[in-house]
């Protein structure tokens, strides 16, 4: 019998809520009834997100992962909202510098992606997870990237096989002993922002109905897979799949 409270009354934290992955997963849990808390770094998109998707039960906060404030603004936001029952992190940064053979790269733009996707990853599971319900479920999503070779792109495959494991390393040094933690691996998603762009295929995942549906059931604990900690959600048809080492 599964223990977990029905989503109806939970509240989860979406870390890079206005983003395209992020948006999808804000409304799924929207539509499971839950109150959801969107952060990012920009104000207006932010704003735009509320505005386009119009719930009273759907907040907006600014937030840096790599502001130094960031525990300082965990602490407000968990005060506010209480413990959270699930925290969702949607974060990622292809850079500035375009694409570049992996040793090309200069010393700055190295240290802008490893900030970017990995230190502000660290930095917010540290500043979160303490404040989770002990039965809650802190979720990063990651790319295929964490899993493969990434031609002219080595910064972002680097990081996202780095916060991979810190994911992973994250969840077996917890191993039953408080929140779970799920690392889910997603194929390409259908967005907004890229339809806008022209960019689409049926056969990709959709950032609601397979992708936020799929955090959704963890988060509530209903998944077949909120037992595993690796998943792979690579299309539509395949669906979410266990990860095995």
């Amino acid at each position: 019998m599964n223990t977990h409270q029905a989503s109806t009354s939970m509240t989860v934290l979406v870390v890079g809520g206005a983003g395209g992955v992020g948006e999808g997963v804000v409304r799924a849990l929207l539509d499971d009834g839950a109150t959801v808390v969107a952060t990012g770094r920009d104000a207006t998109r932010l704003a735009n997100l509320a505005e386009r998707v119009g719930s009273d039960r759907l907040f907006v906060e600014q937030l840096d992962a790599l502001a130094a404030d960031l525990d300082h603004r965990a602490a407000e936001l968990s005060a506010r909202f209480g413990a959270w029952d699930g925290v969702v992190v949607s974060v990622a940064t292809w850079g500035d510098q375009g694409r570049k053979p992996a040793l090309q790269l200069t010393d700055a733009e190295w240290s802008d992606l490893v900030d970017g996707n990995l230190t502000s990853v660290f930095r917010l599971y540290r500043a979160f997870l303490p404040r989770l319900a002990s039965d809650g479920a802190l979720i990063q999503l990651n790319g295929m990237s964490a899993d493969i070779p990434f031609p002219g792109n080595a910064g972002v495959a680097l990081t996202a096989a780095a916060s991979k494991s810190l994911t992973r390393t994250l969840a077996a040094e917890i191993a039953g002993r408080g929140p779970r933690v799920y690392e889910i691996i997603l194929g390409m998603v259908r967005t907004r922002a890229r339809q806008l762009a022209g960019i689409d295929d049926v056969r990709w995942l959709d950032a609601t109905t397979d992708v936020g549906r799929h955090v959704a059931g963890l988060v509530a604990g209903t998944s077949p897979l909120a037992g595993e900690a690796l998943h792979y959600l690579v299309d539509p048809v395949s669906g979410p799949q266990a990860g095995r080492d």
